[in-house]
């Protein structure tokens, strides 16, 4: 079965999910090609990833929100490709392909992943979604909690019969932890889009607390990714003096993750809301502990004090405390590693994501 992809051409949970199902594919019941689309440049790790694999891939530009282009670089890639299934990681890609859709000699399937946190959404983002539920095939939701409350709001166009719940996987191969060594300083990171969704700025503030508080501990803060926040928090950083205590790495690739993340003492994810965070999966199948802000979609994934620590949404104070919990307990921090590998384990795994995609594909 061929099934087309069509995912944010920047970094974000999009490829991620891509090729992890693309690598749950072990026995190749399927032929996977990705449309990278997006207002931003195409990462050059996608590009690799999907060379490396011998995955066909396309690049469609989005310069405008009401850009007549991708509708006819869809038309075209669709007609070249003749997919079985298309499958948007994202309800916002609707409109151009299902317009694209009309031109194509027979009937594509449509199976919509949607990712965008509910309370983060726009108008646009709404209606998109409303449209995906009234014509795709299958809309996929990556939880129970998430599905129920676009069902609440959207109950003129929701049938339970078109959605499914189905949580995001990773490959358990690939992010697993690594063997532990001793470090020379105490090393925190966070790994994301650098974008208005992210809540660095409460991360820096806090990270600031923290060394000042251990004058005589070396402690580093690696924040990788990039995206139009970067400047505005690199001048975060120089204003409150601690230029010499963090990293801005830039983005990391999806092969050089893993050993960023093993890099790491404490991982933190300061955020706004989320869907289901990759991120957060990754860092769980690494064994490292988690801080990170009591929000919607972290949430549900991590469970307070037994597989990491939620703090207060934009909150310094209990966030630098959280986080010298851990740098004066790593008993405390290694329990809560350990419990979030199981949990991880158990929960998290890509080729469990792809046996549950194949029903839809097939059905």
């Amino acid at each position: 079965m061929k099934i087309l992809h069509i995912a944010f051409s920047g970094l974000g949970g999009h490829g991620n999910v891509f090729f992890s199902m693309a690598d749950a594919d072990k026995e190749k019941q399927h032929q996977f090609e990705v449309v990278f689309f997006g207002n931003e440049e195409l990462r050059e790790g996608y590009k690799n990833m999907a060379n490396q694999r011998g995955i066909p891939w396309y690049f469609v530009k989005k310069r405008s929100r009401f850009d007549s282009n991708p509708t006819r670089q869809f038309k075209k890639i669709f007609s070249t490709t003749l997919p079985d299934v298309i499958f948007l990681h994202s309800s916002s890609y609707i409109l151009p392909v299902k317009r694209a859709l009309l031109f194509m000699p027979r009937k594509i399937k449509v199976v919509v992943r949607e990712t965008q946190a509910n309370h983060l959404k726009t108008k646009l983002n709404w209606l998109g979604l409303s449209i995906a539920l009234l014509t795709a095939n299958k809309v996929v939701f990556l939880s129970t909690e998430y599905r129920d409350a676009v069902k609440k709001k959207l109950a003129f166009f929701f049938s339970d019969k078109r959605t499914a719940v189905i949580p995001n996987g990773i490959d358990l191969d690939l992010y697993k932890p690594a063997v532990k060594t001793e470090h020379v300083s105490v090393n925190i990171g966070m790994q994301s889009r650098l974008s208005s969704n992210k809540d660095h700025p409460t991360l820096i503030m806090a990270f600031t607390k923290i060394v000042k508080a251990y004058t005589g501990k070396t402690i580093k803060l690696f924040i990788a990714g990039d995206g139009v926040c970067r400047p505005q928090l690199e001048a975060l950083v120089n204003g409150l003096g601690i230029e010499n205590a963090v990293t801005f790495t830039g983005m990391v690739e999806e092969t050089a993750l893993p050993a960023f993340i093993n890099s790491l003492d404490i991982y933190v994810h300061a955020t706004f809301g989320e869907t289901m965070s990759t991120a957060i999966m990754q860092v769980m199948a690494c064994a490292k502990p988690i801080i990170a802000s009591d929000v919607l979609g972290v949430d549900n994934m991590i469970i307070n004090n037994e597989t990491g620590l939620l703090v207060p949404l934009k909150n310094a104070d209990a966030l630098s405390e959280a986080m010298q919990k851990l740098i004066n307990n790593p008993a405390m921090a290694d329990v809560l590693a350990g419990n979030a590998y199981e949990f991880a384990k158990n929960n998290y795994s890509n080729k469990v994501m792809l046996e549950a995609y194949n029903k839809i594909f097939n059905a």
